[in-house]
């Protein structure tokens, strides 16, 4: 019986091994945009704890959550890696011959993603003009996480700018 989980367990060692040899570019691609991510998260923290911006009296601490980190964790050990492992099986067994790239594609998909997010974190609780004309396609992301109405905000600084 002990043989036999142990065959079991190195073939699927030897089959995530295998996937992940023929992945991990797109891996650690994906990796550094997910960082990138909370890198800009962590600035926006600190910029909205600079700027006062406040729900129900709590404002933003400005300091890095290891709370927070839960999420990254899962995305960079769980998802990114299975996900891709998963689109090269399917690329490969499914598709065979066809000329499709779903690993490719998988990690592109996580890179828009995370591309977006850090592109809100920046344009968020930010003045610029730059920052601005993304406030228009984008979410403000001071608005999503602490409720509060910007447009008390705004029309006071369209007031001071007059």
């Amino acid at each position: 019986m002990q043989n036999i989980i142990k065959i079991i367990g190195q073939t699927i060692f030897l089959a995530i091994a295998s996937a992940f040899n023929e992945i991990y570019p797109l891996a650690i691609l994906a990796f550094l945009f997910v960082i990138a991510d909370c890198i800009t998260a962590f600035r926006l923290s600190r910029r909205m704890r600079r700027n006062g911006c406040t729900r129900n009296g709590k404002t933003s601490c400005g300091k890095f959550k290891s709370s927070k980190m839960r999420k990254t964790v899962f995305e960079l050990i769980i998802v990114i890696p299975f996900g891709l492992m998963l689109a090269y099986w399917v690329q490969k067994y499914i598709f065979y011959g066809n000329d499709i790239h779903l690993p490719q594609i998988f990690a592109g998909i996580v890179i828009f993603w995370q591309l977006w997010s850090i592109l809100e974190n920046e344009s968020s609780c930010n003045n610029e003009q730059w920052a601005k004309i993304l406030q228009k396609i984008m979410v403000d992301k001071t608005e999503r996480h602490f409720s509060v109405d910007l447009s008390e905000l705004k029309k006071e600084s369209e007031n001071e700018n007059s």
